[in-house]
């Protein structure tokens, strides 16, 4: 139906020069023709590039960099999938992929969900441009489910599997120690991932106008957290989106106010008070001397976050209040992620917080919980050297670090004096 037949003479009895008029007749006429042009389909190494330039404008900077990182040449994904074309790509062959670069190279479930999402997203653009009728993930990933009955799968599955806080006090102990004998900077940022919990990425966005230094037998010590400096260096809103105050240790306050002292210039409000600090060098270096001198294993700065969190809930601090310290966007979130010290049945004595205190001053008396930590928790050198306060005056002479200096009571010349 549809069609019809065409009849002319050629005017020859010659059968090949017939043949001939008739594929000049159907080539000017167009018939037997496709109505669109035929395009080859591209190798998934080929598209890939495609994919990064056309398809990923929406991404932020670091899960741009992510991408490219899980799509270079020599990568767990284009060593398998690099040389084939989209159309030859189907459940069989993401099955034997999975086998071998996640079950067979021992990664977790988690990681390789990462890469899959990865390919998910590459063989989705080429759906939309119409190169594939279909992408193989999701029915992939349907097998997937059917195999998450495992006992790996669900211990990879359960909330918190891979939260290592530090629990020996003599450990957290040696971690300060060394932390502060690593020079001012690395003892600043372990004491924020630790007695703050912050996220490194917030630890690198704080400034010093959010520094609320109060006293220190002051409980209204705090510092802002609003802004996030993750690998890119781009700024963002931290993670929950909101911005939240969290409660300043007595020793975080000190290492703060040594590292504010030690600059030959009162830093400017709107500078970043880790100015300077490259998170991959900080782990390749500070970070590995620390934990080698504390003699404690690998640990990753995450772990600072998480004793921060567990060692509260374990000293007796509410769970709503260390949820909204730690900046979770709900409460469940916290009590999933900790749930093993939330419902341990091993009665423990709260910890009973002294007056000026906040909890996280509590981590820094974990050792000897009956010790009141008022000047034992100020660096050395920094209690023989109290800040001279004039009465009525805002000068304030301080000889830290063996240096006199003149400074304003408060670094930032608005807050509390110190």
């Amino acid at each position: 139906m549809g069609k019809r037949r065409i009849r002319f003479s050629c005017k020859t009895d010659d059968w090949n020069e017939a043949a001939a008029l008739a594929r000049l007749y159907e080539e000017k006429k167009g018939i037997g023709t496709l109505p669109f042009s035929t395009v080859e389909v591209p190798t998934f190494a080929e598209f890939a590039e495609r994919y990064l330039d056309e398809d990923t404008g929406h991404l932020a900077e670091t899960t741009l960099s992510d991408r490219r990182a899980c799509l270079r040449d020599g990568g767990h994904i284009l060593t398998t999938f690099g040389g084939l074309r989209l159309d030859e790509i189907g459940v069989p062959q993401l099955r034997l992929w999975w086998n071998e670069q996640v079950v067979a190279a021992s990664r977790s479930t988690k990681t390789g969900r990462i890469y899959l999402d990865v390919i998910a997203s590459v063989l989705s653009y080429a759906c939309v441009l119409e190169l594939l009728e279909r992408s193989p993930v999701p029915a992939f990933r349907e097998t997937l489910r059917r195999r998450s009955g495992t006992k790996r799968a669900r211990e990879e599955a359960s909330s918190g599997h891979k939260v290592r806080p530090i629990e020996r006090p003599e450990e957290i102990d040696a971690l300060v120690r060394e932390a502060g004998v690593e020079g001012l900077v690395p003892n600043a940022l372990v004491l924020l991932c630790l007695d703050a919990g912050l996220r490194l990425g917030e630890t690198l966005g704080l400034r010093w106008r959010s520094i609320e230094w109060g006293d220190d037998q002051d409980q209204t010590r705090a510092l802002r957290i609003e802004e996030n400096r993750p690998r890119s260096g781009q700024i963002t809103s931290p993670k929950s989106g909101r911005s939240r105050r969290v409660a300043l240790s007595r020793r975080l306050r000190w290492a703060l106010l040594e590292l504010y002292q030690d600059h030959d210039e009162s830093p400017q409000p709107e500078a970043f008070v880790l100015e300077g600090v490259d998170p991959s060098n900080f782990r390749r270096r500070e970070w590995r001397r620390i934990l080698k001198r504390a003699k404690i294993g690998h640990r990753a700065l995450k772990d600072l976050r998480d004793t921060f969190a567990s060692q509260l809930l374990t000293a007796g601090i509410q769970l709503g209040y260390v949820s909204a310290q730690l900046g979770h966007a709900d409460v469940s979130v916290t009590a999933r992620h900790y749930a093993r010290w939330i419902e341990d049945e091993i009665y423990r004595e709260p910890m009973h917080i002294e007056p000026g205190e906040v909890p996280a001053d509590l981590l820094a008396r974990l050792s000897d919980p009956i010790v009141t930590p008022h000047d034992s928790d100020r660096p050395d050198g920094v209690a023989a050297a109290e800040l001279q306060v004039a009465a009525g005056s805002n000068e304030m002479q301080s000889v830290t670090a063996g240096r006199d200096r003149t400074r304003t009571c408060d670094p930032l010349g608005v807050n509390q004096v110190l």
